[in-house]
């Protein structure tokens, strides 16, 4: 009876600890609200909120480039680990690919100091709830990649290396 009962507490412990790590990092609500968007170099100081009607502008801009949507949080790991090497491979590949990172950060504070602490160089945007959902994003990081002309070419949900981002773009570039 005893050993049951342990059996179960270690069980329900293990169940907890693997949903924890499946889910990596799950998104939080959006409260705040903010003025100015697109990088350019220099350290940011607001974030425009955009929706599904401002990223479909956004890959109507892109539309002759590979572009990758990448959702993200200040505060998880593993957004940490892929961004540096997400700069990289844009600054190499900026002539036929560009990323569009939404954060989804509750502070656009917080957002900011992460992009200017990475120093990020690509457009950011603060993703309003609605756009979550309506791309079924229920983690960060999720990655997705558009090919030219804006068709949907893969959903990733977990970070990316250079190396895989790198294959991606050289695969649908042909």
């Amino acid at each position: 009876m005893v050993k049951s009962l342990l059996y179960k507490k270690v069980l329900v412990f293990c169940v907890v600890l693997a949903s924890f790590l499946l889910i990596s990092c799950e998104s939080g609500e959006n409260k705040s609200e903010s003025k100015t968007s697109e990088l350019s170099g220099e350290k940011v100081e607001g974030l425009k909120t955009i929706g599904m009607p401002g990223l479909n502008e956004l890959k109507d801009k892109y539309s002759d480039k590979i572009i990758l949507v990448n959702f993200f949080a200040s505060w998880c790991p593993p957004c940490k680990e892929e961004t540096p090497e997400f700069i990289e491979v844009y600054n190499a590949n900026k002539d036929k690919f560009v990323i569009i990172g939404l954060s989804i950060d509750d502070s656009k504070k917080d957002a900011i100091n992460f992009i200017n602490d990475m120093g990020i160089t690509y457009p950011v945007f603060h993703a309003k709830r609605s756009l979550e959902k309506r791309l079924n994003v229920t983690g960060v990081p999720t990655n997705i990649f558009y090919a030219p002309g804006g068709d949907l070419y893969n959903f990733y949900v977990g970070a990316l290396s250079k190396g895989f981002v790198e294959k991606v773009i050289a695969q649908i570039s042909g």
